[in-house]
């Protein structure tokens, strides 16, 4: 059974059932969705929505609010017969022009250890206190996680990701946007084209950073038998250790330099006298770190 009340205040839905709603929204309105979701639930959320703010919680519950623009449809549905806890759930945004701008704002509460993914064009996206899985999509605008996802994926055209705590398994890839990441991971990987990449306050254990021209700057730390691999080809690569590292490095830049302060052992010269490398073992050589640039120039230091 479905019970839909509307007023000039928002809109309310209470589904027993799988069901579909079709929401137009004819001025700038209130939306308020709620429904019983299980401690799995898996939601997605996409369209034309301009900000998006995600909260994980200790209830089992979802919760959507927020305002969307005239013209705008809020469209979707949740699973679970005879009032049963959803488990799963879509949920949509449409524009009244299909290439139009964006509009509107959504806060959704879900329960902590939830599945979420959500895509848009141009928007903010904000998740915090979520532990289960995230997979995340825009063009432009910006994306930050806050907390400990178990699995975390962010993909941008030239949007800024940043993170602000330790996923487990991390992915972060855009084109010109930024990448920020304050904390660790056991498994990683950053790409980007043109964009920088910087990591600090955390261990990494496997991890690969990926640019064509941005700059790469790590200042955390690594996981005793980390391997950390760096790879550009004519962006600037500063790696900050603390102080007395157990690391086995290699590192070479084809045209560009290496300049080491780690230790007393100076790079080597490349092939007819252009680019460096440089093998070294630092500590106990727990951890093992690979440096590969074609132009850059490549930084060695302690914090």
């Amino acid at each position: 059974m479905i019970f839909l009340r509307r007023n000039r205040l928002g809109i309310a839905l209470w589904c027993g059932a799988w069901t579909l709603m079709s929401l137009p929204l004819y001025a700038q309105q209130q939306v308020d969705l709620r429904r019983a979701a299980s401690p799995d639930l898996s939601l997605r959320i996409q369209g034309a929505f301009a900000s998006l703010r995600v909260i994980g919680w200790a209830k089992d519950s979802v919760v959507i609010t927020g305002t969307l623009p005239k013209g705008f449809r809020l469209e979707g549905g949740f699973g679970g017969a005879g009032g049963a806890p959803s488990r799963g759930g879509k949920i949509f945004v449409e524009g009244p022009d299909a290439m139009g701008p964006s509009g509107g704002t959504l806060e959704v509460r879900v329960p902590a250890n939830a599945t979420l993914w959500a895509k848009a064009f141009s928007a903010t996206i904000d998740v915090s206190a979520v532990t289960g899985s995230l997979d995340l999509n825009i063009v432009s605008g910006s994306v930050q996680v806050s907390g400990t996802p178990r699995e975390l994926s962010v993909a941008s055209m030239d949007g800024t990701i940043t993170v602000n705590g330790s996923p487990m398994w991390t992915r972060l890839k855009t084109a010109d946007g930024n990448i920020v990441m304050r904390g660790g991971s056991t498994d990683a990987a950053f790409t980007t084209v043109s964009g920088t990449i910087r990591q600090s306050d955390g261990a990494l254990e496997r991890a690969r950073f990926e640019t064509v021209t941005g700059s790469i700057e790590f200042f955390g730390d690594l996981a005793r038998g980390a391997a950390f691999n760096v790879d550009t080809h004519s962006g600037a690569v500063d790696i900050r250790l603390p102080p007395k590292p157990s690391v086995e490095i290699d590192a070479a830049s084809i045209t560009g330099t290496i300049e080491n302060q780690l230790g007393r052992q100076r790079a080597e010269a490349g092939r007819d006298g252009r680019g460096a490398t440089l093998i070294t073992s630092l500590g106990q050589g727990n951890a093992r770190l690979i440096i590969r640039t074609f132009k850059g120039n490549i930084r060695l230091s302690s914090r």
